[in-house]
């Protein structure tokens, strides 16, 4: 039997009869993270090592499933790296009665191998060294419109500007999509209740973008999927779909998320501020340890089997969370983890996760986040947080912040 959790706040799930009382502890991603989610997530490392929540921050099927939340990176990586045992290929689109995937994120081994083998060369760090002018010029563009200002809002005017602005260049789509397509990451990342109508809305907008383009290809990402094969035989238009909505999903939240983060440790740290405005050789440093003290990603897997782990019994169908917020802030992985330190080493973060599904847009988050920091240190006097700013966290899949208001 199971039993029943309820909550005036949250969508509970029952508690399956395996899970031991005393690892039931209420753990949402998505809500109630306050401004500062990385330091009050990390407090989940003084508990148990492994717990089950009755809520999850996904649901991958018709149901509400609640989820075992690993807190060690050392669990976190294990998981990753064996899909096998924790697979990755349970469709998001069950949840809204269809069938189709997210793919490569929604396809294991081995079949996987065979779509990141077309699309490593097109995120290759060479590719992507490529497009570094027309980032670095991107960047300027926007920086330089804002500088006499004094201030800005820097979500709204430039983190959710500019990534997106080179995704949709990417994907050979005007600017003006841009509102379009932010609303609807939005939706997707952070809304429980509208992600499905959000996600069929880009599902058939990126449809019908595809048939256009497998008709008259151009230069863009978009047209070099339509001819993509595997095996000597052309993928299928489904198939091409799950590709391109994964890069959407991918290409419009999770840059957006990290350099709010970072940008506000900046602000409120005007001695680091100035320790990288001094010495810029420490930015290829700084920007790893950015990305290990503000990482935004929470995955999930779901068990293929019954499997004891560190001393748990899943089930079979059980969902397993695996947080980057919750790895890269592990005080037995990372001294002092809390404390941004430009000159840590090793790094060993896994802000980009590990195993089979490590983000396929990796070089290209790196190079964007440091192109950033260059062109506004470069264009942007000493800059801090507007006194009292109410700023709060944004949560789900992939942290953010509301709002960043920003004077100098």
């Amino acid at each position: 039997m199971s039993e029943a959790v309820s909550s005036p706040e949250f969508d509970m799930a029952e508690i399956p009869s395996h899970v031991p009382h005393d690892l039931v502890h209420l753990c949402d991603f998505r809500s109630g993270l306050g401004s500062y989610p990385h330091e009050q997530l990390g407090g989940l490392h003084q508990g148990p090592r492994i717990f089950y929540s009755p809520i999850s921050h996904q649901n991958r099927g018709a149901k509400n499933k609640g989820a075992w939340i690993l807190t060690k990176a050392e669990d976190i990586r294990y998981v990753l790296q064996h899909p096998e045992i924790f697979s990755s290929a349970q469709p998001r689109a069950q949840a809204m009665g269809e069938t189709w995937k997210l793919i490569p994120l929604e396809v294991d081994p081995p079949e996987h191998l065979n779509y990141r083998q077309l699309l490593n060369p097109l995120f290759s760090p060479a590719a992507v060294k490529l497009k570094r002018d027309a980032i670095r010029d991107l960047a300027g563009e926007l920086i330089a419109g804002m500088a006499s200002k004094g201030a800005c809002e820097f979500v709204s005017e430039f983190s959710e500007i500019y990534p997106v602005s080179i995704f949709l260049t990417l994907l050979g789509l005007p600017r003006s999509d841009l509102p379009k397509f932010r609303s609807w990451a939005d939706t997707i990342v952070h809304s429980a209740a509208g992600r499905g109508p959000a996600l069929l809305e880009v599902k058939q907008f990126l449809s019908d973008l595809i048939s256009e383009r497998s008709k008259s290809p151009g230069e863009d990402l978009v047209s070099l999927i339509t001819q993509f094969e595997i095996d000597g035989s052309p993928i299928s238009h489904e198939e091409m779909v799950g590709i391109v909505v994964m890069l959407f999903i991918g290409g419009l939240d999770t840059v957006v998320g990290s350099l709010g983060f970072q940008f506000r440790f900046l602000a409120e740290n005007p001695d680091q501020q100035q320790l990288l405005r001094n010495s810029p050789e420490l930015l290829p440093d700084a920007v790893e340890e950015l990305f290990r003290a503000f990482s935004i990603v929470t995955t999930a897997r779901v068990t293929t089997q019954d499997y004891e782990f560190q001393g748990v019994k899943f089930k079979k169908g059980d969902m397993v969370t695996a947080s980057t917020i919750l790895s890269t802030r592990d005080p037995d992985e990372f001294a002092q983890p809390h404390d941004v330190d430009f000159s840590r080493s090793p790094n060993r973060h896994n802000a980009f996760s590990f195993g089979p599904h490590r983000c396929l847009g990796s070089h290209l988050a790196r190079l964007e986040v440091t192109i950033a920091l260059e062109e506004w240190l470069a264009r942007i006097p000493t800059f801090s947080v507007e006194d009292g700013a109410r700023i709060n966290a944004v949560g789900g899949g992939v942290l953010g912040l509301d709002c960043l208001p920003l004077r100098w």
